[in-house]
């Protein structure tokens, strides 16, 4: 029997409402994340996304300005190295995207040349994951348990932040 995708409970996509994550005043609370996680893991972007059930929204960004991508502050779900932190609840690491089994293909990989991404779920206090906090870069890289652990705490920093705002 197939389990029910995370993406679509609808448990989770109310906590992103009743948080109101789509707000643009929470985009400097997370920017401000996204830019400590660029500086401390030294990569050129870095991101903190909402993944919405058929879309990911970048509520807060370092390094995207002149990229489409900080354009559109956003991209269809199916694109998103993101929604794999979600659905598993971990935290996900690809240190060379042209050759991930699910990304090689990704358009962000074979258009827009990302070829580095580690990313870990931002899970909020009543245990649904509302994001991620990630990094990303254009060239193939490995990251450390350290690294990763910055991340964590980084991701959690900002669910408390968030949660912090309509308590």
């Amino acid at each position: 029997m197939n389990q029910p995708d995370p993406l679509h409970s609808e448990e989770r996509l109310q906590e992103i409402i009743d948080l109101d994550l789509l707000a643009p005043e929470v985009d400097s609370i997370l920017t401000e994340i996204a830019s400590q996680a660029a500086g401390r893991l030294e990569m050129p972007v870095s991101l903190v996304s909402v993944v919405l059930d058929e879309a990911l929204h970048v509520a807060g960004s370092h390094g995207i300005d002149g990229l489409w991508l900080g354009e559109t502050r956003g991209h269809p779900v199916e694109w998103a190295f993101c929604a794999t932190s979600v659905r598993s609840r971990e935290a996900f690491v690809v240190e060379s995207a042209v050759t991930h089994p699910y990304h090689q293909t990704n358009p962000l990989v074979t258009r827009d040349g990302v070829r580095c991404y580690a990313g870990v779920p931002m899970i909020s206090s009543r245990g649904h994951v509302l994001g991620n906090l990630c990094v990303v870069g254009l060239e193939e890289r490995k990251f450390s348990d350290e690294e990763v652990q910055i991340l964590r705490d980084l991701a959690s920093e900002a669910v408390r932040r968030i949660e912090a705002r309509v308590a």
